[in-house]
């Protein structure tokens, strides 16, 4: 929570929202993950954790990148988000990642 006041939002997609997204892409046969409040689209099918980093894609609009989220530090690609829609790209990630 006070890294959410930090990035500036309000709230960071809830556990059970992005878990929810998951299970619908699933059902639905999707590898992306419409990314709360912002304008990724995450392919969940891409994360691999180790430690407390997860590495994944996601597409940011124009196009599929490769990201690296520190999930302990809060860092996306070494650096604190630098907007509420990476805050929620970092979140979402690292609760696919690791459930946190």
């Amino acid at each position: 929570p006070g890294q959410a006041a930090a990035w500036g939002i309000a709230g960071l997609a809830t556990s059970a929202a992005i878990t929810g997204l998951v299970n619908s892409a699933i059902s639905s046969q999707s590898s992306y993950i419409t990314v709360p409040n912002s304008n990724y689209q995450l392919d969940y099918t891409t994360i691999k954790g180790s430690g407390d980093v997860v590495t994944f894609q996601a597409f940011n609009g124009n196009s599929t990148v490769y990201y690296t989220a520190n999930c302990r530090q809060g860092l996306l690609n070494g650096n604190t988000p630098r907007s509420g829609d990476e805050a929620q790209l970092l979140n979402a990630a690292c609760q696919v990642g690791f459930g946190r």
